[in-house]
């Protein structure tokens, strides 16, 4: 009688310690790695990323990534984001999402980064017969749609003051090249604007051509620069000696800019779906580690303005989160 419970208890305890060691093993080919994805942009710490920046959060937390989002001391600093981008590889990083400061110098190093990790490309692409990922919208049509709401609202035979400026930036120069082509095909006249760099110069030099009222509509596709010239407007528009019936159009989705649309200060923007922009680089960032197949979906872009900003479509677009 003994000999058989204790033969019983031997047989439980083997199979205990192999119930255990199963758990074990099963516990270990469910263990989920852990990726870690370095973000370059094209220029400093700004709110102009901030929807991009929360799709990538989104995303890492969906997926288990840890993002490492990288600013830039000086806007579009060629320099820099070489430097960086060596610092990551070297730092062992699984994957670079990168807006190229300029789609012409930057091909060299990203061609031959992607020999060590994958390299995504947002926002900016780069002259290069790779296949290389690229997360944005139709930039060319993108800039079209900005034109045409601009002879929408009643601009058939004005003058337009284009402001020139990161043309380096591919998206910024498709939309740019997008614009032309599509007022071209009105009776306005256009002219190009160059500002200077100081904020204060800037200011000043749009302050007099508002208020001597020299142009009639003004274009500019770095929301950095529709900030500026929106003050200015705004400034101008609360003087009573001089009432602004100048239009600004532009790119970008600040809280700024979103402020100054509601006012009326800015009339229309055009801009990109840019929380999948963010999500769909982290997304396309696990794909190439992994060697699974690519999510090819569509960035979408939209016009908007004071009458539309409150559709449901585009507080998504102008506030993710919102609901």
């Amino acid at each position: 009688m003994r000999i058989k419970k204790k033969l019983i208890f031997i047989v439980l305890l083997i199979m205990l310690i192999a119930s255990f060691l199963i758990l074990l093993e099963e516990g270990r080919k469910k263990e989920v790695r852990v990726y870690d994805i370095s973000v370059i942009v094209r220029g400093r710490n700004s709110e102009g990323w901030r929807i991009i920046k929360e799709g990538m959060e989104q995303a890492a937390s969906e997926m288990n990534v840890n993002i490492r989002f990288l600013t830039l001391l000086e806007e579009n600093s060629i320099k820099e984001q070489k430097e960086l981008m060596e610092r990551e590889i070297n730092s062992g990083t699984d994957a670079i999402i990168i807006a190229p400061a300029d789609y012409q110098e930057m091909v060299s190093i990203i061609e031959g980064s992607r020999k060590k990790v994958p390299i995504i490309l947002f926002d900016s692409k780069i002259e290069t017969n790779q296949d290389i990922p690229y997360i944005s919208c139709d930039n060319y049509k993108l800039g079209q749609s900005l034109a045409e709401e601009v002879v929408k609202n009643g601009n058939t035979d004005k003058k337009i003051s284009i402001i020139k400026s990161d043309l380096s930036c591919s998206s910024i120069n498709e939309r740019y090249l997008g614009f032309i082509d599509e007022i071209s095909n009105s009776k306005n006249n256009y002219e190009f604007l160059e500002l200077p760099s100081d904020e204060v110069q800037l200011y000043n030099k749009m302050r007099d051509i508002m208020e001597k009222r020299e142009t009639d509509v003004i274009v500019t596709f770095d929301p950095n620069i529709l900030e500026s010239i929106g003050r200015v407007k705004k400034y101008v528009m609360n003087d009573i000696k001089n009432k602004s019936n100048i239009e600004l159009y532009g790119t970008g989705s600040t809280s700024l800019i979103i402020s100054l649309i509601e006012e009326k200060v800015i009339n229309s923007i055009a801009i990109q779906n840019d929380f999948n922009v963010g999500y769909l680089s982290v997304k396309a960032s696990v794909s190439e580690i992994e060697g699974s197949t690519l999510d090819r979906s569509i960035i979408t872009s939209t016009i908007i303005n004071s009458r539309n900003m409150y559709s449901k479509e585009n507080q998504r677009m102008l506030f993710p989160f919102v609901r």
